[in-house]
Parts: structure tokens; sequence; C-alpha cells
């Protein structure tokens, strides 16, 4: 037997209760020994089970403890996560509010330098049509003006060759003809002229 003020374990407390089923199957149950016996077993297993009880509230309120602790460390690691995701996230979205502002400033000062340009190119677009039409109107009177000075001189120009002031020279005087063929880009007005009038010029008497 058990004393009754000892702490038992719930094994104890089972090999007491079978030893309490088998006390009152017995035929020795009316005897006062065996119902003191039976008193402070029955104490003993009272007493046991609020230990368990007690022990198991204990154990269910750490266990409790322990997963709130857990929740809450979860919900803080979530919050920490979430809270970094969103930090990037926003990062991201000055950085991109940003490219998009460049862009768009960029962008405007194209456009403002394709204007310019177009403004540009319209002007001397209008200029060298001013100048053409001015040269298409120049052209004839420059032609009469030769043609009086070649008659005049004797100079008869021959306009097919690009780029050269070609044709000849008639002389009355000696009845001879010259013939010229200079390259304007070399040579300047001023020797252009020189040349023409040496041509001109009749031969000196002997």
């Amino acid at each position: 037997m058990v004393a009754g003020n000892s702490t038992i374990s719930w094994e104890a407390t089972l090999d007491i209760m079978r030893e309490l089923t088998d006390l009152y199957k017995g035929n020795e149950t009316d005897d006062v020994a065996d119902a003191g016996m039976i008193s402070t077993m029955v104490n003993d297993v009272r007493k046991a089970s609020e230990e368990m009880r007690s022990s198991l509230a204990s154990q269910v309120d750490v266990l409790a403890a322990q997963v709130a602790e857990a929740e809450a460390r979860c919900e803080r690691e979530n919050n920490d996560e979430f809270s970094k995701k969103m930090e990037e996230l926003s990062k991201r979205e000055e950085s991109l509010n940003e490219e998009v502002k460049i862009i768009g400033e960029t962008t405007e000062e194209i456009q403002k330098r394709i204007n310019m340009y177009k403004e540009e190119a319209k002007a001397e677009t209008a200029a060298m049509e001013e100048c053409e039409s001015t040269k298409m109107e120049e052209i004839p009177r420059i032609k009469h003006a030769i043609s009086l000075y070649a008659n005049i001189t004797g100079i008869k120009f021959d306009y097919s060759k690009e780029g050269k002031l070609a044709g000849h020279i008639a002389i009355p005087q000696s009845e001879e003809v010259h013939s010229f063929n200079i390259d304007a880009a070399k040579c300047s007005g001023f020797e252009i002229a020189n040349q023409l009038w040496g041509m001109m010029e009749p031969p000196a008497c002997e």
C-alpha cells in the first residue's frame, strides 16, 4: 500500500484503483481496516488525479504559450518580410517614375530640336528656291549681255562644255580665229579677262 500523504505517479494511481476494485470484489470489505484502507486509497486516487489534472493544465498552458509565441514570431517575420518587400517595391516605383520623368524630358527636348530643325530646313528651302528663282531670272539677262559683248568683241562661247569657259574669238583686222578653253574653277575673273583680252589684241605691225 501507498501512504496517504506521499505524492504518487499516475501509474501508481492506476495500481491503487485496481486494488480498490479487488477489495470491493472480496469478502472482507466489511472489516474496519479494509474500510480505512479504501478511504485512504480513494484519497490517494483523488489527490493523484488532481495533481495529474494540474500538471496537464500547466503543460497545456506552456504549450499554448509556445504556440502563441510561435504564431507571434511567424507574424513578425511575415510582417518584416512584407515590409521589406513593400520597401523594395516602393524604391523600384520611385526609380521607374524617375526614369519616366527623364524620358519625358528627353522626348520633349528632342521634339523641340525637331521643330527647330524643321523651321531651319524650311527657311533654307525657301532661300534656295528664291536663289534658284533669281538665277533663272538672271540667266537670260546674263546670256543677253554675253551675246552683246560677243558681238562687240567677236567672242563666241561654247556652252556645251560644263565647267569650262570655251569658244573662239574672231579678229577682223587679221581675219584670224583663236579658240580658247579655260578652266574657270582654276582662274580668277581677272585672269580670264586678261587671257581673252590678249587673244583679241591684233598682232603688232612689223
